[in-house]
């Protein structure tokens, strides 16, 4: 499979644009309380996935949290998944002040493989609210992830998406043509 570019100049994670999220959960830091990925009555899902060793995930954890609150005003719905024990996952959320969404650990490497993540990139997946990806990046580090700009820009696109009015966008192809 071609790793294409994204208009950011990341690399195009594996999950494109166009695909649905798996119908998966995962556990919460740190009460274990299951979460799921897909959830139309909680808004378009941003999700972080991140590697916990290092200060890298801690500063895009960071960066995260500080987007949370514009995600929210147009129904985004920020997600971390770390791929490490519950026990590790705490300690990185424990290094953050104030995360106000669920941070999901990724015990077994399992929800991952089903998002099509390398174990060794981190990754950013942004879906509208039945799960379809309008945009996804991998990178080598999660400094290298798409600025916090950005991630609200696709959520205000998506939030303006009115499947009522009319066919949204496709989101392989930009604009919907007759």
């Amino acid at each position: 499979m071609a790793v294409q570019q994204s208009p950011s100049g990341q690399r195009e994670a594996p999950l494109r644009p166009g695909q649905r999220l798996p119908s998966l959960s995962l556990p919460a830091v740190p009460d274990g309380r299951m979460v799921a990925l897909r959830d139309p009555s909680h808004g378009a899902p941003v999700i972080a996935v991140l590697r916990p060793a290092g200060d890298d995930a801690t500063a895009e954890l960071e960066r995260l949290a500080r987007a949370a609150k514009n995600l929210e005003l147009w129904a985004g719905r920020p997600l971390a998944i770390v791929a490490s024990s519950l026990e590790e996952a705490t300690e990185l959320v424990g290094r953050v002040e104030g995360v106000p969404f669920p941070v999901l650990a990724d015990v077994d490497g399992a929800a991952l493989r089903r998002l099509n993540v390398p174990s060794d990139r981190s990754a950013l997946i942004i879906a509208d609210r039945w799960g379809v990806v309008y945009h996804s990046v991998e990178a080598e580090t999660a400094a290298e992830l798409p600025e916090e700009d950005e991630v609200i820009e696709w959520v205000q696109y998506l939030a303006t998406q009115c499947p009522e009015c009319g066919v949204p966008d496709d989101p392989g192809h930009g604009e919907w043509e007759p």
